[in-house]
């Protein structure tokens, strides 16, 4: 998976506690999508359009395992804790095929 800078320390010190990258995939997916949903938190836009992009160009050549990754550790965990005022302030940055994985688990933002 690739990393940006500001996930490439949290996923190496993930990768570190589990002694393997290949054991810690999904809480390095989990951990991209609390860095994304900080990234609202702060207000930071041009974070949380690269972060979005990044995985919705990752879902459209996903595999079914990626798709599923993507699906269950980073958009179903996308936004939590925000308040409703954040969620719609960052909703219209969101990919179309990322919204549609979002509104199948939560119904909308």
């Amino acid at each position: 998976m690739k990393t940006f800078p500001d996930v490439a320390i949290p996923m190496l010190r993930h990768a570190r506690k589990h002694r393997s990258i290949a054991l810690c995939t999904t809480e390095m997916v989990g951990e991209f999508a609390r860095l994304t949903t900080q990234a609202v938190r702060d207000g930071n836009q041009p974070v949380v359009q690269s972060h979005l992009k990044f995985m919705s160009g990752l879902l459209r050549v996903a595999d079914e395992k990626t798709r599923e990754y993507i699906d269950v550790y980073y958009v179903e965990v996308l936004f939590f804790g925000l308040t409703h005022k954040q969620k719609k302030t960052a909703w219209p940055w969101m990919p179309a095929n990322l919204k549609q994985l979002y509104v199948a688990m939560w119904g909308g933002a």
